[in-house]
């Protein structure tokens, strides 16, 4: 009897369909999703994993599809929402659906510590003047952007061309005067927000003569002021922190309370009577022979 080929573990079939999306090779990821899903029908991330893929290649309606068995798999599933939220953003744009569209499908997944804050060195935040979010919806989380210095300001757009918004003063301003002098910085996509698309940029390349510049001077004097603030209140004495009753009114020191009211009322008449009993009888009694 023929045995029957061996299926690859799911731990490897799941680090295969990662590398091809981290290198940009959506159709094989697409594939590798697939034949998880032939074994395990209800993996909510393999779902997520295919509908990113059909959403780099262009097939809209088959990744909406796919997030939506996510959704159905997993009804907490966050990422699958937001993916139907952006998927209806396309859906929504005044030039029809983008099925078959030329957007390039060679998109590739940031590494590892792109989106980790560095203090001085990165920038978290939204784009000023922003495209329609018909537009903006196109843009995957985590995918890089091109940052480009023109007269004095910091534009960013996709890498097929679309501009997408630029930089905030004061620190586009700021960008493109290091620019100028010779920094290089990048910039990835973090997700959309209700009206704008959020961004984190890092300098990666610090010119020589600007050794001694701070690329984000606001980010590290919050951080500073931060610190500094944690470090007062670790040098307060622990009283300071003791909130009590202690605050009353010095007047009222001096009036009794009534319960002090009532501990100064008279003895109780019938204990008073037991008590003068008791005495008066033990000096009536007479003492015992000797």
């Amino acid at each position: 009897m023929a045995n029957k080929t061996a299926q690859p573990p799911k731990r490897q079939l799941v680090a295969d369909a990662l590398l091809a999306a981290t290198e940009g090779r959506w159709e094989e990821a697409l594939v590798l999703n697939e034949k998880m899903l032939e074994r395990f029908p209800r993996d909510a991330e393999a779902l997520n994993r295919k509908g990113r893929a059909l959403i780099e290649l262009r097939q809209l309606d088959q990744a909406r599809t796919a997030y939506s068995d996510a959704l159905k798999s997993d009804p907490a599933n966050m990422i699958a929402r937001r993916n139907l939220q952006r998927l209806e953003m396309l859906y929504n744009r005044t030039d029809g659906s983008l099925e078959g569209t030329s957007k390039s499908t060679t998109t590739l997944l940031p590494r590892s510590n792109a989106f980790v804050e560095e203090i001085g060195k990165t920038w978290v935040d939204e784009l000023a003047n922003p495209a329609d979010l018909s537009h903006l919806s196109e843009v995957s989380p985590g995918e890089q952007l091109v940052i480009e210095s023109v007269d004095g300001k910091v534009l960013i757009r996709s890498d097929d061309g679309v501009a997408l918004g630029e930089v905030g003063s004061p620190v586009g301003e700021r960008i493109a005067q290091l620019t100028a002098g010779g920094n290089r910085y990048e910039v990835f996509a973090l997700g959309i927000s209700s009206h704008s698309l959020r961004v984190i940029i890092r300098e990666i390349f610090k010119h020589p003569s600007q050794a001694t510049e701070i690329s984000f001077k606001e980010q590290a004097r919050k951080t500073q002021d931060l610190m500094r603030e944690r470090e007062l209140l670790s040098l307060r004495e622990e009283g300071d922190f003791i909130f009590g009753d202690d605050d009353d009114d010095d007047g009222d020191d001096d009036q009794p309370d009534a319960d002090d009211e009532l501990d100064e009322e008279e003895p109780d008449a019938e204990a008073s009577a037991y008590v003068d009993d008791a005495v008066t009888s033990g000096d009536d009694e007479e003492p015992d022979a000797m």
